[in-house]
């Protein structure tokens, strides 16, 4: 049985894990939001049992359980709360609620009112056939955010890949009633269709050709002087939207030039709310222009299908329209005029726009007649009961808004107030047992100030000395190593490279990995110096990459806001629940980020021979210190355990995920380099080809990470990655040629 718990207080899951231990239960997964849920089922195949949160964030429990039941229709749901649910019971749909704290005596009653205390096999419907391989989301029901059909819950692609929930179990008979289907709904509910999408269009002489790198699919859709296009780009192979004008448009050179224009002024745009512009070309006298593809409906289709919006839904459409418009006004950006198919809805995200710029607006755009037409156009798609009573009143405010004072950034906000919060909003009826760091704040501005005893003299000697101590933690040097920026210089020589005898010119490689605080300072000065992202880009970087890695930002676009590892590591030392520094070594960078930084620095990768060089010396060992594999020298997965609990692994090298890079003092090669063995992997210069991505060529990443635990040599080697994905446990060094 696979189980997930989803909560965000990670001291309850973890207690919550060992409740099910003792249960007998196996291991389950933890996450900690529902885009986390999401993630985990696509890359774990399906989920039989979700214990949820009920206050979470982005999707609340019970939107994320009901977005997730079209995919996984067995799925059995408990849900938690530290809070009073009182007036959402009725949502639960007969799923048990249990407050926190679980007991599992508590969690044993839940489980066996689903009937699944004996491990009784839970079936799991299997995703449609190859043909219809199309990753498409279904439109957002009442009460219930958007889910797509049975292929990806949701999944965000990764270099063009869409992970489906494999089947567990023996597969369904076609049209068989799956038998824990009534369990996820109240009785009686009838089960949504699949949301119909148009279908591609008759293919022309463009579908099968290859132009560029795009492999064209499908003709999608088609304009006065474009056609759109489903292709991938097969050199990295990811999905693209291909915008190709007309022949009778291209011969006009007005219109051609105005295409390219458009497609410029696109580029140019990078908020993460709206789709990404990559590149442009041109085909036999054809320009054209790749656009990121979204695999989820637009409002246009849930409308065409006669489907309702929830509450959820529409605000976070008006608060996402709002940002989006009022950053193209502040930026002075020209766009077309919104309409319902420019509107982009994906499970478990805010909802996105399509690229709206253009180098000059067709047609004046008046905003106050837009707001009110957005209002106008949600309005009837919402349900008609009291689930949608905030959306409607919100609604109803904006028409009736004064024109004068009323702008996209106000509407916005309007509707981010009105969106349902992490916490209930009759907060007098909290009952918690442990607060979640999240709450901290708010619940300390509920203390009494009875409580406060003004005059004590022990009061005020501990509150001193607590004032020391803060300043103290506050103020402390948080970068301990000193040298940071040293280069080790590695004399010529020759080593053995995949069988192949190399001789290695001499270079320099710095003796550390990047830190956190070094590549926080890249980061400040590209933010206060804008011209020098176009210096330090990769020639073959998408236009507008940024290169903040994945999981350092604050989330500021959820209530209460949730920090980054960059925030965590400077202000409390602390990130997923173990120790992190800004000397620990920065992750979750892609190749682009390693290589931009390194231009940044004045230096650059180093090749896969110098990387090997610098760690086994000219010796050529297995490992710096010696040939023999000794886990407590190098921070490795030897010893790493996902289980929440701090007291659980890190038993062999002192370290459960990252170390500080000038740790273990152990890991260092016969030239002085330090953490070449272990702490997390590192990127190089040199490029080679996948077998699983059919010879693409990929950068190469080396060494050992706090992950691995089956390898037991430095000569380590990844080509799994390709240079626009990134992980928690690889990062990266930079070179120089020897001057």
């Amino acid at each position: 049985m696979k189980t997930l718990i989803a909560l965000s207080d990670s001291d309850a899951a973890s207690k919550l894990s060992l409740a099910l231990d003792a249960l007998g239960k196996p291991a389950p997964g933890l996450v900690a939001d529902s885009d986390a849920v999401i993630e985990w089922i696509n890359a774990n195949g399906g989920c039989d049992l979700l214990i949820s949160e009920v206050y979470f964030a982005p999707l609340d429990g019970f939107s994320l359980r009901d977005a997730l039941v079209p995919h996984l229709p067995a799925l059995k749901t408990i849900f938690t709360s530290q809070h009073d649910i009182t007036p959402y019971v009725e949502r639960l749909g007969g799923s048990p609620f249990l407050p926190q704290p679980i007991t599992p005596e508590t969690l044993k009653q839940a489980l066996a009112k689903l009937g699944i205390a004996e491990e009784s096999p839970v079936a799991i419907e299997p995703p449609a056939p190859a043909a219809q391989s199309k990753p498409v989301a279904v439109a957002p029901k009442p009460a219930a955010p958007a889910a797509p059909k049975p292929q990806a819950v949701g999944a965000k692609p990764k270099a063009g890949a869409t992970v489906a929930p494999k089947p567990a179990g023996k597969p369904m008979a076609k049209g068989a009633a799956p038998a824990a289907k009534a369990q996820a709904k109240p009785a009686g509910a009838p089960q949504a269709p699949a949301l119909k999408l148009k279908p591609d269009l008759p293919p022309d002489a463009m579908v099968g050709k290859t132009i560029g790198q795009f492999a064209i699919e499908a003709r999608i859709r088609d304009m006065e002087n474009e056609t759109f296009y489903r292709a991938t780009q097969t050199n990295i192979g990811r999905p693209a939207i291909l915008r190709v004008l007309k022949p009778d448009a291209a011969a006009n050179p007005a219109k051609a030039a105005k295409f390219m224009d458009d497609a410029r002024a696109k580029a140019g745009v990078t908020h993460t709310l709206v789709t990404t512009v990559y590149g442009s070309g041109e085909h036999e006298g054809l320009p054209f222009y790749s656009n990121e593809a979204v695999a989820a409906p637009s409002l246009e289709d849930v409308i065409e299908n006669g489907r309702k919006i929830d509450t959820s839904t529409a605000l976070q459409i008006i608060k996402s329209v709002g940002e989006v418009f009022d950053f193209f006004d502040k930026e002075g950006i020209a766009r077309v005029t919104l309409l319902p198919r420019h509107i982009i809805l994906k499970p478990g995200s805010a909802p996105r726009l399509s690229n709206l710029a253009c180098k000059e607006a067709p047609t004046a755009i008046d905003q106050k007649q837009e707001i009110q037409n957005l209002s106008s156009l949600l309005l009837p798609l919402l349900a008609a009961d009291k689930s949608s009573a905030i959306a409607q009143s919100t609604l109803t405010e904006i028409q009736n808004s004064d024109p004068a004072t009323t702008t996209w950034a106000s509407i916005a906000q309007l509707a981010e107030s009105r969106m349902p919060k992490a916490t209930p909003a009759d907060s007098d009826k909290i009952e918690s047992q442990t607060i979640a760091r999240s709450r901290a704040l708010e619940n300390s501005k509920k203390r009494s100030r009875k409580n406060v005893i003004i005059y004590s003299a022990i009061t005020l000697t501990l509150t001193l000395a607590t004032c020391f101590f803060v300043i103290g933690a506050f103020t402390k040097k948080d970068i301990r190593v000193k040298d940071l920026g040293k280069m080790i210089e590695i004399p010529a020589g020759e080593i053995t490279v995949q069988g192949q005898s190399v001789k290695v010119p001499a270079f320099n490689i710095s003796k550390y990995e990047v830190t956190i605080s070094e590549y926080a300072a890249f980061l400040k000065d590209l933010k206060s110096h804008p011209d020098k992202e176009a210096q330090v880009a990769h020639p073959t970087q998408p236009p507008g990459k940024s290169h903040i890695p994945a999981g350092w930002a604050d989330m500021t676009e959820i209530n209460p806001p949730n920090p980054g590892y960059y925030t965590r590591a400077k202000r409390w030392g602390r990130y997923q629940d173990v120790p992190l520094s800004l000397d620990s070594p920065v992750f979750g960078v892609d190749w682009y980020d390693a290589y931009a930084y390194a231009k940044w620095k004045g230096q650059r990768l180093p090749t896969e021979q110098e990387w090997e060089r610098a760690a086994r010396g000219n010796k050529g060992l297995n490992h710096p210190w010696g040939d023999d594999f000794n886990n407590k020298l190098a921070n490795t997965g030897s010893d790493f355990s996902p289980n929440p609990d701090p007291k659980v692994g890190a038993q062999n090298d002192g370290f459960k995920r990252w170390s500080p890079v000038d740790e273990p003092r152990t890991d260092i090669s016969s030239f002085g380099v330090s953490g070449m063995a272990g702490n997390v992997s590192e990127w190089t210069d040199t490029w080679a080809e996948d077998a699983e991505r059919a010879g693409e060529k990929v950068p190469v990443y080396r060494g050992l990470n706090w992950k691995t635990s089956e390898e037991k040599t430095i000569l380590r080697r990844g080509t799994k990655l390709t240079e626009f994905q990134s992980d928690d446990a690889l990062g990266f060094r930079t070179a120089q040629d020897a001057k």
